[in-house]
C-alpha cells in the first residue's frame, strides 16, 4: 500500500476530476490523502479519502495581480504545505494545474507529481489557432497568418511566466520550475486537435469527474425526450441560463431538468428545478445544455448526449469550439442567448439526425478512459513505468 496525496483548490471543476482519480486508487488499496476547500470534506470521506484543509485559501493581498496569483502566492502556500505533506511521507502527489502550490511541493519533497489539467490540452501550437479563443481551424491564408500572429504573442507571454515561475521556484532553493512526471487531460480523442508536437508524458483521459455529494434529482416521468440544463452562477446575461431554458423552453414536447441553485427547487409533471448529480439525468438525457465547463461537457460526451452550449470564458470557448467542429454541439454565443435562441438551438439539436451519431462516437472514445484508467497511469508513474506506453486508444492527436 502506497500513500498518494492529492492537493487541489476548492473549484468544484478542478476539485472533483482529482478526487474522481483519488476514489480510484483508494478502491486499489491505497492511502489517499486529499489538501482542498472545505466543501469537499463530506465527498472525501464517502470515498475514505483523508480530507485536510488546503491553507492560506483566503483572499490575501495582490491577489488582483495575476503574476502574485501565479508565482507568489503558490510560493506561501507551498511554504504552508509542504510540512504537512511531509508527514505523511506520500510516494506520489496528484496535483491541479491551477494549484502550483502542490507541484512546488512535490518538488521540495523530491516526491513524482501527476498534473491533471480539467480540460483540453491548453499548450498555444503554432499550427492551430490560439487557445482560448474558440475560434475554427483557418479557412483562409489571412485568417491563418492572424492565427500566428495571436499564437506568437501567447508563447512569449508563456515564456515571459516560464521566467517568472523559474525565479519564483529559485526562493524554495529549486533548480527550476518543476515538471510533472505526468499530465492528464479530462478531454476526449476527438476534442483535441492534430498537433505536429505533442507535449510529452501527456495523455488524454477522458471523464475524471466524482458527482458531487449530493441525492438524486429525478426527471420528469414519461417518455418525451428529456433535457437536462446545468446553470452557471456568472452567466454574464440579464437571466441565468436557468431562467433562459425555463422561458425558451416551455410548452414543448419533452421533459426538462434544470440544475442550478439561484432558483428555488420546483417540479411539476414536466419541470424540475434542483441540484442533484449530474451523471443519472445524462444516462437518460436526450439534449444536454451548459457553460461548456470541462467536467460538464466530457460527461455529457462519455454518455453521448448532443449538447447545446453556452460558452463564457477562455476555456469553454474552446470546449465549445471543438465540439462544434466534431458535429456533437450547437454553440450559442452568451450575447446572443435569448429564450428564443435557445429554445430553436435545442429544437434543432433534437431532430438533427447527425449529432446524435457524433455524440455516439464521443461515447465510444470515452468507455475505455475515466477515471480507473487515470489512477492506473498514476500507478505506473509510482513503479517508474513510462505511462506513455499505456495500451488503449489513442491517447494524443499528432497531425499527419
Amino acid at each position: 500500500m502506497a500513500i498518494i496525496a492529492l492537493i487541489v483548490g476548492p473549484d468544484p471543476g478542478h476539485a472533483l476530476p482529482i478526487l474522481g482519480i483519488g476514489a480510484q486508487l483508494r478502491r486499489r488499496g491505497h492511502r489517499v490523502v486529499v489538501w482542498t476547500g472545505t466543501r469537499h470534506a463530506g465527498l472525501a470521506a464517502r470515498h475514505d479519502i483523508e480530507w485536510h484543509e488546503l491553507p492560506l485559501l483566503a483572499p490575501q493581498p495582490g491577489d488582483d495581480d495575476l503574476g502574485v496569483r501565479l508565482h507568489v502566492r503558490p510560493m506561501a502556500m507551498s511554504r504552508a504545505l509542504t510540512p504537512q505533506v511531509a508527514a505523511f511521507e506520500p510516494a506520489l502527489v496528484v496535483v491541479d494545474t491551477l494549484t502550483r502550490a502542490g507541484a512546488l511541493t512535490a518538488a521540495t519533497l523530491g516526491i513524482p507529481a501527476v498534473e491533471v489539467v480539467p480540460h483540453h490540452l491548453p499548450d498555444p501550437d503554432p499550427d492551430l489557432p490560439p487557445i482560448g479563443l474558440g475560434r475554427p481551424l483557418p479557412r483562409t491564408p489571412w485568417r491563418r497568418f492572424d492565427d500566428r500572429q495571436l499564437v506568437r504573442c501567447q508563447l512569449r507571454s508563456n515564456a515571459e511566466g516560464d521566467r517568472a515561475a523559474a525565479a519564483a521556484a529559485a526562493e524554495l532553493g529549486l533548480a527550476g520550475w518543476p515538471a510533472p512526471a505526468l499530465r492528464l487531460l479530462q478531454t476526449l480523442p476527438s476534442l483535441e486537435r492534430p498537433r505536429r508536437r505533442w507535449p510529452a508524458n501527456t495523455l488524454i483521459a477522458g471523464p475524471l469527474a466524482l458527482d458531487p455529494d449530493l441525492p438524486p434529482l429525478a426527471p420528469p416521468d414519461g417518455d418525451a425526450p428529456l433535457v437536462v440544463v446545468t446553470d452557471s452562477t456568472a452567466t454574464g446575461l440579464d437571466r441565468s441560463l436557468a431562467d433562459v431554458a425555463l422561458l425558451g423552453l416551455a410548452g414543448l414536447d419533452l421533459r426538462l431538468v434544470v440544475t442550478t441553485t439561484s432558483l428555488p427547487p420546483r417540479r411539476d409533471h414536466r419541470t424540475v428545478v434542483g441540484v442533484g448529480p449530474h451523471g443519472p439525468l445524462l444516462a437518460e438525457a436526450s439534449v444536454a445544455v451548459s457553460p461548456a465547463g470541462g467536467g460538464f461537457l466530457v460527461k455529457a460526451a462519455a454518455a453521448g448526449v448532443p449538447q447545446v452550449v453556452v460558452p463564457l470564458a477562455g476555456d469553454q470557448r474552446e470546449a465549445a469550439a471543438r465540439l462544434r467542429d466534431v458535429g456533437a454541439g450547437r454553440v450559442l454565443r452568451p450575447a446572443r442567448c435569448t429564450p428564443r435562441a435557445l429554445r430553436w438551438a435545442v429544437v434543432r439539436a433534437l431532430t438533427d439526425r447527425r449529432m446524435p451519431d457524433a455524440a455516439a462516437q464521443l461515447a465510444r472514445e470515452a468507455e475505455p478512459l475515466g477515471a480507473s484508467w487515470a489512477a492506473d497511469r498514476c500507478l505506473e508513474v509510482l513503479s517508474d513505468r513510462d505511462p506513455g506506453t499505456a495500451s488503449g486508444p489513442a491517447a494524443r492527436r499528432v497531425a499527419p
